[in-house]
């Protein structure tokens, strides 16, 4: 079967990594807040974002981290009060990750994850568990991260800040597959899991509508609701509702244009801009593995003991 791109993976060639969420509203930082659990991550200096997935690790987007040094890099946690800075144990990143070079027949760039681990464990903030359906299309996604402030007229406003949440939301228009399945022809090898998700930026007008026809579900969720990505933002979690609890379901990687004006200033963050980024579900294998300590040798044996192995053993050869 010959893989056929969504309109945004067609020129997506354009895109830039994701920073900031423009729209939406402003998160109080309060330890009551279900967002309480996002972070800024500062890497020597600039401003990014991730999220809490146990109370030593923080998931965000490869691209942030790659390459940087555990010292370079560090978590705020922004829950009443002064701001938190925890420094970094060490950093993760998805083996997977060739950087952000877009792939031919999907647009844009896969794998873009990585795992940031605290050098201590912190508590009284949200640890979200991970979504695990890897086809995120028409959900309702909620975006919460750092950076610049703006909307879809003027684009970004201000500049990033590590103490400023935003909180907006979107609706996923398609859900890209593994690239990996996809071959040198452009062919479908098997059937696989869905990694990325994109959506459009829509404004009042319906002409600012990606995708699809111009019919409700496809358009705005409305003023201080609809968001987009932009500079400042990479590696912000959004979320969904899974019967009444929120659970991490991506993580913010792109945005771009699929029309002629992504030479505009500031176009990525108008209205009628694209964004996107990983979908989680099909990496929770590897998550898990990376955040689950492996017991040292003492500890097996104490394993071990406490299940009688070892004395079934010393019977054995008595």
């Amino acid at each position: 079967m010959k893989y056929i791109p969504t309109a945004a993976a067609l020129a997506l060639c354009l895109s830039l990594p994701a920073h900031a969420i423009v729209g939406g509203t402003l998160d109080p930082n309060t330890a009551d807040s279900p967002w309480a659990g996002v972070g800024a991550i500062t890497v020597n200096g600039n401003t990014f974002s991730g999220a809490l997935i146990g109370s030593q690790y923080v998931l965000t987007a490869a691209h942030v981290v790659n390459g940087a040094s555990a010292g370079d890099v560090s978590f705020v946690l922004n829950a009443g009060g002064s701001p938190q800075t925890l420094t970094v144990e060490s950093i993760t990143v998805f083996p997977g990750f060739t950087g952000t070079i877009p792939n031919e027949f999907t647009g844009v760039w896969h794998d873009d994850l990585a795992i940031v681990k605290l050098a201590a464990p912190v508590s009284g903030v949200p640890i979200y568990s991970l979504y695990g359906n890897d086809d995120l299309t028409a959900q309702t996604i909620t975006m919460v991260g750092y950076g610049g402030t703006g909307n879809g007229t003027d684009g970004v406003t201000a500049g990033a800040n590590p103490n400023i949440k935003h909180v907006g939301q979107n609706r996923v228009d398609a859900a890209l597959i593994d690239d990996e399945l996809i071959d040198e022809n452009g062919e479908i090898t098997e059937n696989g899991a869905k990694e990325v998700y994109v959506f459009d930026f829509d404004g009042p007008d319906p002409d600012s509508n990606v995708f699809f026809d111009n019919v409700a579900p496809n358009l705005t969720l409305g003023a201080g609701i609809e968001a987009q990505y932009a500079g400042g933002d990479s590696g912000s979690p959004v979320f969904v509702d899974d019967g009444g609890v929120i659970k991490l379901a991506g993580i913010a990687t792109f945005n771009g244009r699929i029309d002629d004006t992504s030479d505009l200033p500031g176009g990525n963050v108008l209205f009628g801009a694209i964004g996107g980024g990983t979908i989680i579900g099909s990496y929770i294998p590897w998550i898990q593995d990376t955040i689950t300590p492996v017991p040292e040798p003492g500890a097996w044996l104490m394993m071990l003991a406490g299940l009688g192995l070892l004395g079934m053993k010393i019977r054995r050869n008595a």
